[in-house]
């Protein structure tokens, strides 16, 4: 239950568990070694019986409180481990210091078991910090959107790189004016007018949902978000044959 340290002092320093680690689940055994140099605070001089009272815990958590401050400035990534379910989310720990995820915000959708995160290492952000309070708000989801905005914005530039050429896409859905096929996880417009070479009275007499077609990639607006297509001009023009 407490680590025996030489300190050079006429008496030996003790570092109980509760002070060894901040978490509580620490096995001293695993952890502690003889031999190991420890660089520890002095919390007592004298417990009663005349140890020394040391502390290696508020060490870990001041160096982790600057580190938070230097990745919360930086908007850097950090890493995680799921300690406890709590209400409105659960506490993750971040370099040592307890950090509450809301559970909106473990991941971009709706999370039943909370519980499943918990021993979990996870990827976080750092989004709202009150150091005078101990307060720190983490994220999940922000570093999955940004994952997210990340490969959209890859696949963007891929298709641009495309751009007039023929692609593979999956009808998704179907509206009055077109018919939005999925090319590569994009969604892009098929307007009515496209469809087909022939005169088309509805999207629906033409496509269904779930058809897998050939469009020509006309514009990859990158800036706006938009991709069109035509599914005739991926066809040979009927008074070619």
């Amino acid at each position: 239950d407490e680590v025996c340290v030489n300190i050079g002092y006429k008496a030996d320093g003790i570092i109980s568990k509760d002070e060894f680690s901040s978490d509580s689940s620490v096995d001293l055994l695993q952890e502690a070694h003889e031999g190991d140099e420890l660089e520890v605070e002095i919390l007592k001089i004298n417990d009663g019986d005349g140890n020394v009272v040391l502390s290696l815990k508020n060490l870990e958590i001041r160096r982790g409180w600057k580190q938070i401050m230097d990745d919360f400035e930086a908007g850097n990534i950090v890493k995680g481990l799921g300690k406890q379910v709590v209400k409105g989310g659960m506490i993750a720990n971040v370099y040592g210091v307890r950090a509450f995820i809301p559970a909106s915000q473990l991941d971009n959708r709706y999370v039943e078991d909370i519980a499943e995160y918990v021993g979990k290492e996870m990827e976080l952000k750092i989004i709202e910090v009150e150091k005078h309070r101990h307060r720190v708000v983490a994220s999940r989801r922000a570093v999955l959107e940004a994952e997210k905005q990340k490969h959209e914005a890859e696949i963007w530039e891929m298709l641009k790189s495309h751009e007039g050429e023929i692609a593979r896409g999956t009808v998704q859905r179907i509206t009055d004016f077109g018919a939005f096929v999925d090319v590569a996880g994009i969604d892009g417009l098929v307007h009515v007018t496209d469809l087909a070479w022939g005169r088309v009275k509805h999207p629906r007499d033409v496509v269904s949902v779930g058809d897998q077609i050939d469009v020509l990639m006309l514009k990859v607006d990158i800036e706006r978000k938009r991709l069109s297509l035509s599914a005739k001009q991926a066809k040979p023009r009927p008074w070619d044959l």
